[in-house]
């Protein structure tokens, strides 16, 4: 049995949430049928305390982004990120966007889908598409899941 709701004492019931957003600068996710335990009034409540931090460590998770290659890092004072194929000098702006599919399969849950449209760098000498970093992209998919969160008014407790 679970908690009543923290807000008007309801019962809580699990139930699978419409799909939500987020976004962090040029990074978009929408989080697809993540169980929730709501209430009769709409309030919605994660499903355990851990939840919201699982999900969201998922996301910052360098591995998240292991398909599309990284972008290496140079420069003394100014940085610049060059193709990780060839060395070539990469745009300062996002030239397109890769979708990623994640499943997260998180402790006491069924697992659902996080799709993440991820800005990309396609490098003008060898045509090769990279990411900046897997760490940046984690920075910014860990906000959006946080805006993400804001967005449907969801609580730990």
């Amino acid at each position: 049995m679970t908690k009543p709701c923290s807000k008007c004492k309801g019962e809580m019931s699990m139930q699978i949430l419409d799909p939500f957003h987020g976004e962090e600068g040029d990074l978009k996710l929408s989080v697809q049928q993540m169980p929730s335990l709501i209430c009769s009034q709409g309030h919605k409540r994660f499903i355990h305390i851990e939840f919201a931090a699982q999900l969201m460590d998922l996301m910052a998770s360098p591995e998240t982004f292991s398909s599309i290659p990284g972008a290496a890092k140079k420069g003394l004072f100014r940085k610049h990120y060059h193709c990780p194929g060839c060395d070539v000098e990469l745009p300062a702006s996002p030239t397109g966007r890769e979708t990623l599919e994640v499943v997260a399969d998180l402790s006491n849950a069924e697992p659902f889908k996080v799709v993440i449209e991820v800005p990309v760098f396609q490098c003008s000498g060898c045509g090769k598409v990279s990411i900046h970093s897997a760490e940046e992209s984690g920075r910014l998919a860990f906000k959006a899941t946080e805006h993400a969160y804001r967005s449907i008014d969801i609580h730990p407790t």
